[in-house]
C-alpha cells in the first residue's frame, strides 16, 4: 500500500508532525522517511513491492524536485526504456519514472500514466507541491487546511484529524497545481458509440481483459492470488496462470460453517491447478476484528465493512502464514 503525506508548510516541525504520519505506518512498515523542502515536507512509509532494494525508497529526488507515490505505474518497463537515454535511473521501482516523466511533460504527464496513483510532487522552481490521484480514485488521498491555511494531503483521513479542521477526499481524476484542483480526464463523458457486431465486441473484451492482467502481473515481490470462486477472481487467476505459465498460489476464506465460498473456489484453484490454501473465519473472529476493521476504513458504512471483513481476515492470515505481500 505505502502511506504519503505532504506539508505545503512548516505550521509543525518534524518532530510535531511525526506522531500524525504515523497513524497510517501499518500500511508501510518496510522503511520510513520524511524530508524537509525550503517550504514544507515530504513523507513515505514503505512497503516494498518493486524495486525492494533501498535505492526503491522514496522520496526519489531528480534536480532539486521529490515525489512520494503510493501506486502502481502499469507497464512502467516501456517508459522507463523511453526515457533511459536521458535519464539514469538507480533503482527497479516503477514510481522513479515519475520525476522524469515530470520534467519531460510538465502536468500533462498525468494523462500519460492510466495506472493507480496517489502522488505528491515538490517542484523546486515554484517551492511548491503538486498532487494527482488516478482517474477512478483505486489510491486513497485526503487533504485539507493547518491553523496557518497551508494545505497538507495525506493517504487517510485520520493523518488530518486534529491538524485540519474540515478534512475532504482527494478528487479523482484531479490534479492540485497553484492553488486549483484541476480534472485532467474525465472518463464518465460519452463522446462517442461503438458500433462493432457482437462478435468484434467480445474479443476486444476479452483482450482488453488479459491486457489488464498482464499488466498488474510485473511485482518484484512474491504474487498472491485471492479467489473467492465468483466469475471475476476466477477470471483473473485462470488468466494470470495461463500469462505466467506457472502454478499460482491462491487464497479463498470462508466461514468455519456452511462456507459455500469455499467450495466454488476449490472447484476453480482445482481446475487451473493453483497451490489453493483455505483460510476459516468464526463469528468470533469477525467479532473481534470489526474495531480495527472499522478503523482501518475510517468509515462506518455497514457496506463497507461487511464487504472488507473477509478480506481483511484473510489478509491477515497470509501476512502472518505466507511470504505474500
Amino acid at each position: 500500500m505505502c502511506s504519503i503525506m505532504g506539508f505545503a508548510d512548516k505550521a509543525l516541525t518534524k518532530e510535531e508532525l511525526l506522531p500524525y504520519f504515523d497513524r497510517t505506518l501499518s500500511r508501510g512498515p518496510d522503511m520510513s522517511r520524511i524530508i524537509e523542502t525550503p517550504s514544507g515536507y515530504l513523507c513515505f512509509h514503505r512497503l516494498a513491492i518493486m524495486g525492494l532494494s533501498e535505492q526503491g525508497m522514496q522520496p526519489f529526488e531528480l534536480d532539486g524536485d521529490y515525489v512520494v507515490c503510493n501506486g502502481e505505474i502499469y507497464g512502467f518497463r516501456k517508459i522507463k526504456e523511453a526515457l533511459s537515454d536521458k535519464y539514469t535511473f538507480q533503482s527497479e521501482s516503477d514510481c522513479e519514472i515519475l520525476l522524469p516523466l515530470y520534467k519531460e511533460y510538465g502536468l500533462k504527464m498525468f494523462e500519460m500514466l492510466g495506472s493507480e496513483f496517489a502522488m505528491i510532487l515538490y517542484d523546486h522552481r515554484n517551492d511548491s507541491l503538486i498532487a494527482a490521484r488516478d482517474p477512478i480514485g483505486i489510491r486513497p488521498m485526503f487533504y485539507g487546511y493547518n491553523q496557518n491555511g497551508g494545505i497538507v494531503f495525506a493517504s487517510e483521513a485520520k493523518n488530518l484529524i486534529d491538524l485540519c479542521d474540515k478534512i475532504m477526499p482527494f478528487p479523482p481524476g484531479h490534479y492540485y497545481a497553484d492553488g486549483e484542483f484541476v480534472r485532467y480526464t474525465d472518463i464518465t463523458t460519452v463522446t462517442s458509440y461503438n458500433s462493432d457486431d457482437m462478435e468484434t465486441v467480445c474479443q476486444k473484451i476479452h483482450d482488453k481483459l488479459v491486457e489488464a492482467v498482464d499488466l498488474r502481473l510485473d511485482s518484484d515481490a512474491p504474487l498472491g492470488f485471492l479467489l473467492s470462486g465468483g466469475l471475476d477472481s476466477s477470471l483473473v487467476c485462470a488468466i494470470s496462470a495461463k500469462i505466467l505459465g506457472k502454478k499460482i498460489r491462491t487464497f479463498a476464506i470462508g466461514m468455519d460453517q456452511d462456507a459455500i465460498d469455499l467450495k466454488y473456489a476449490r472447484e476453480a484453484a482445482d481446475f487451473i491447478g493453483s497451490d489453493h490454501t483455505e483460510i476459516y473465519m468464526t463469528a468470533e473472529d469477525v467479532v473481534n476484528a470489526l474495531p480495527e476493521v472499522i478503523a482501518l476504513l475510517g468509515t462506518w458504512d455497514i457496506t463497507t465493512i461487511r464487504a472488507s471483513m473477509g478480506m481483511y481476515l484473510c489478509c491477515k492470515a497470509i501476512h502472518e502464514q505466507t511470504d505474500v505481500r
